[in-house]
């Protein structure tokens, strides 16, 4: 009785094992299949992107135009080309390379306006070449799906529809100026510009209700920095303010009208240790109800528009560089 209990546990052992095996291989032949249905997609080789001189994006916020001369991204506006923020075009450029989910949802032209994909209600990508005769892309994106999570895609000129995480919308339905590198000390020109190479600020603020304008000068002086020449600077307080200049930016560019040309009426004078002199400008108020005015750095090819709250960061009175 013993020996057909103990062979009685040993097939029912033994059953047992060979029905998770089973499970596990029918497991893996349904992921199988569903992984070749679903492969991961891409809608732009890389090899293609990097020839890329041209970006078109048309959303809900408008229309942008992305150039790219010298290596650089600039943003076409009134036939001029301002800079653009490298790092974001650079992300959108890799969410179209990389390779990811992207399932068929369709290949029927029917289904294109029910999903946003119809030809001039769509938003738009399109990624361009000079050297090549059509498109490297042009993607139209449409609706969300139910969750909010997934976006409807497809290329121009195709039926076929497929959809992806949505990461792209944001991009494609962004403002114009979002696109703008409104630094006012941009990192690809001044890439060696930092708070150590400074040794002397000459802070000369716009005058405001008639009276003359203050005039501050930090300079660096046995390890720490002076105020006027005179009394000691806290240390903390005036390298916080020199970042705060180096990393200045406006909220757009100013579009200027040669008829009303700009005058300086606030300065700051920064001397490096290279022997460089880099001149921060600042005109008059564009509306008095607004306290906006213009800045610009000399000699360099644009002027920004400068919010009231940026202007109080650069133009800081004396007690704020005293010692604690």
């Amino acid at each position: 009785m013993d020996m057909s209990n103990r062979y009685n546990r040993k097939i029912a052992a033994l059953s047992g094992a060979v029905g998770a095996l089973a499970l596990l291989y029918a497991g893996i032949l349904i992921f199988g299949s569903e992984q070749a249905r679903d492969p991961l997609f891409v809608w732009l080789e890389a090899s293609r992107a990097d020839q890329a001189d041209r970006i078109e994006l048309s959303g809900s916020e408008g229309g942008v135009t992305l150039v790219r001369k010298g290596g650089l991204w600039f943003v076409s506006r009134d036939s001029r080309e301002y800079p653009a923020k490298q790092s974001r075009v650079q992300d959108l450029l890799s969410i179209v390379t990389a390779k990811g989910r992207a399932p068929l949802r369709g290949t029927e032209a029917s289904s294109h306006e029910r999903l946003g994909l119809a030809e001039g209600a769509a938003s738009r990508l399109a990624i361009r070449s000079s050297a090549a005769p059509y498109p490297l892309l042009d993607l139209l994106i449409g609706n969300t799906d139910s969750t909010g999570q997934e976006v409807y895609l497809r290329k121009s000129g195709e039926a076929e529809v497929r959809s992806s995480e949505d990461r792209i919308s944001g991009y494609v339905g962004s403002r114009p100026a979002s696109w703008f590198n409104l630094r006012l000390f941009p990192e690809a020109d001044y890439p060696n510009l930092n708070a150590e190479a400074v040794q002397r600020l000459t802070v000369e603020a716009p005058a405001s209700g008639g009276g003359a304008p203050e005039v501050l000068t930090l300079s660096r002086h046995e390890g720490g920095w002076t105020l006027n020449s005179a009394s000691p600077a806290d240390t903390q307080q005036a390298e916080s303010y020199i970042g705060a200049v180096l990393m200045a930016e406006g909220e757009d560019f100013l579009a200027e009208d040669p008829a009303r040309p700009v005058q300086a009426e606030g300065r700051i004078r920064m001397e490096l240790g290279n022997g460089q002199t880099l001149d921060l400008a600042v005109g008059g108020l564009l509306e008095p109800e607004s306290k906006r005015r213009s800045a610009w750095i000399e000699g360099a090819p644009f002027k920004y528009i400068l919010a009231e709250w940026a202007l109080s960061r650069l133009f800081r009175e004396g007690s704020y560089f005293g010692r604690p």
